[in-house]
C-alpha cells in the first residue's frame, strides 16, 4: 500500500516538474508569473472562450479589447479595476488579453494609432464588431497608418470636439452641480458671464483670502516647463523672442530649471504669475495637458494654439498670444497684468463657478454608452481625411511662409490669403 502511495506521489511530482519544465522552455519568468496569477483570480481562465462570450452576452455586458498600448501602458491609462463603476452606462468590461475571447467576439477592440504596424491586426473580424481609432497626438505629429487609412476604422477617440468618443485632456465641470460644460461647440459659460457683467457694472469682486494671499506672494512674471524643444509650432522660436522683453524661466530639457514631479504646486503656483500653456503645432481642437495644468492652480495661463478657446476654457481665465501682434506686445500686457493685482486677479474668478478635471473617466464612460446604443457600426471609407485633411491650416501656413512663429498678423494674413490677397507688414 505504501509502495503504490509513494508511486501515485511520485507522478504527481514528475508531472508537475514536467510542467514547469515546459513553461520554463518556452515562456520567460514574467509570462509565467502572469500565467499563474490569472488561473487564480479568473474563475472562469478554464472556461471555453466561445461560453466566456456568451455569458457577457446573455449579461448584457459589452466586451472591449486594448489591442496594443497606449505609450507602453497597457490599460490606456484608463485605470485598474471596474473603470466604468458611476457610468450612466456601466456594462462594460475591457481585456487586454487577446487571447480571453476569440477576437472576433469582442464587442470592440481599441486601437491606439501611434502603436499600429503593418502586421499584427485581428485575423478574423465579424462585421458587427466595432474597431475604434485612439489617438490624443495631432495629425501634424502623427498620421494614420496608410494601411488602416480606408474602410477599417468604425469609431474615433480623440481630442477633437467631432470625435465619435471624445477623450479630452481636459474638462470644465459646473461646481455646484458637477455637471459638465466643456469642452463642446456649443458651449454654456452663462453663469460667469453674468458675473462678469454685474462685476463690469461696478459691483465689487470677490476673491477667496487664501487666493488673494498667494497672489501677492508671487514674485516672478512666466515660467514654462517643456521637453520637446523642436516643436512644429515654433513655440521655442516664440519664447526666445519673448525672453528679450520679459523675464521667463524654463524648466525642463530645454532650459536652465529643473523641478520634481510637484513643480505646479511647489513653484509654478507659489511663485509665477503666467505660465506658458504653448501648443507643439496648430491643429483643430489640440488642447492638450498644457492648458489644464496651469487651470488646476492659481496661475493665469498664456496660450499659443490654433483651437477655439472659448470652447474648452472659463472666458477670461486665459491670455492668447495670438491675441498680440508680437511677442514684444505680449510681454508689455504681461507686465501691467502683474502690476496691477486688481485685475490680474480676475482671471481666477471663474473658479468660484467651475472646476477641472482630466477627461479620462468621462471618455471610458462615453465609450461603454456608444457601444450600448449603437447597433450597427459605420465605417470611415477614409479615415485620414477625417483627421487629418485641413485640420492644421495655420500650421501649414506657418510652415510654407517665412515667419518662424505665429502671432496675430500670422492668422490675419492666412484669413487673408484665403479671400486672395495678404496684408503687407
Amino acid at each position: 500500500m505504501k509502495k503504490k502511495s509513494y508511486l501515485f506521489i511520485g507522478l504527481i511530482v514528475v508531472t508537475v516538474l514536467t510542467i514547469c519544465l515546459y513553461f520554463s522552455a518556452t515562456y520567460g519568468d514574467f509570462e509565467i508569473h502572469n500565467m499563474f496569477l490569472k488561473m487564480i483570480r479568473d474563475k472562469d481562465y478554464f472556461v471555453n472562450a466561445i461560453d466566456r462570450a456568451k455569458t457577457y452576452r446573455e449579461k448584457g455586458v459589452k466586451t472591449i479589447l486594448l489591442w496594443n498600448t497606449f505609450f507602453g501602458d497597457e490599460n490606456f491609462y484608463f485605470g485598474k479595476g471596474d473603470i466604468f463603476r458611476d457610468c450612466p452606462f456601466d456594462k462594460c468590461k475591457v481585456f487586454n488579453d487577446r487571447n480571453y475571447l476569440n477576437v472576433e467576439d469582442y464587442d470592440a477592440i481599441l486601437f491606439h494609432g501611434n502603436e499600429m504596424n503593418d502586421y499584427e491586426i485581428p485575423q478574423k473580424r465579424k462585421t458587427t464588431q466595432f474597431y475604434v481609432y485612439v489617438n490624443l497626438e495631432s495629425p501634424a505629429n502623427r498620421k494614420v497608418h496608410q494601411k488602416y487609412q480606408k474602410s477599417f476604422f468604425n469609431f474615433t477617440m480623440t481630442y477633437r470636439l467631432d470625435s465619435d468618443i471624445l477623450w479630452a485632456y481636459i474638462i470644465i465641470e459646473d461646481v455646484k452641480s458637477g455637471e459638465f460644460v466643456a469642452p463642446s461647440k456649443d458651449v454654456d459659460w452663462s453663469a460667469f458671464q453674468n458675473h462678469l457683467i454685474f462685476a463690469n457694472a461696478g459691483d465689487a469682486v470677490e476673491v477667496p483670502s487664501a487666493i488673494l494671499d498667494m497672489i501677492r506672494g508671487k514674485s516672478k512674471p512666466v515660467s514654462w516647463l517643456v521637453s520637446n524643444c523642436y516643436a512644429k509650432s515654433g513655440r521655442l522660436e516664440y519664447v526666445e523672442e519673448l525672453s528679450k522683453h520679459i523675464d521667463v524661466d524654463i524648466y525642463g530639457r530645454c532650459g536652465e530649471f529643473n523641478c520634481d514631479q510637484y513643480c505646479f504646486r511647489d513653484v509654478i503656483e507659489a511663485d509665477y504669475f503666467f505660465y506658458l500653456s504653448f501648443e507643439n503645432s496648430f491643429c483643430d481642437d489640440y488642447v492638450t495637458e498644457k492648458l489644464m495644468n496651469p487651470l488646476r492652480y492659481n496661475v493665469v495661463p498664456v496660450v499659443y494654439g490654433s483651437a477655439n478657446y472659448s470652447q474648452f476654457a472659463p472666458p477670461n481665465s486665459y491670455v492668447n498670444a495670438l491675441d498680440f501682434e508680437s511677442p514684444k506686445e505680449l510681454a508689455a500686457y504681461l507686465k501691467y497684468l502683474s502690476q496691477d493685482l486688481q485685475r490680474y486677479q480676475s482671471f481666477l474668478q471663474w473658479k468660484k463657478y467651475y472646476q477641472v478635471k482630466g477627461g479620462t473617466k468621462r471618455a471610458v464612460c462615453t465609450l461603454c454608452e456608444v457601444l450600448h446604443k449603437q447597433k450597427m457600426p459605420k465605417l470611415y471609407t477614409d479615415l485620414s481625411d477625417w483627421y487629418a485633411k485641413d485640420k492644421c491650416t495655420i500650421q501649414t501656413f506657418l510652415e510654407n511662409g517665412t515667419d518662424k512663429y505665429a502671432t496675430k498678423r500670422t492668422i490675419m494674413n492666412y484669413k487673408q490669403k484665403q479671400k486672395g490677397y495678404k496684408i503687407e507688414t
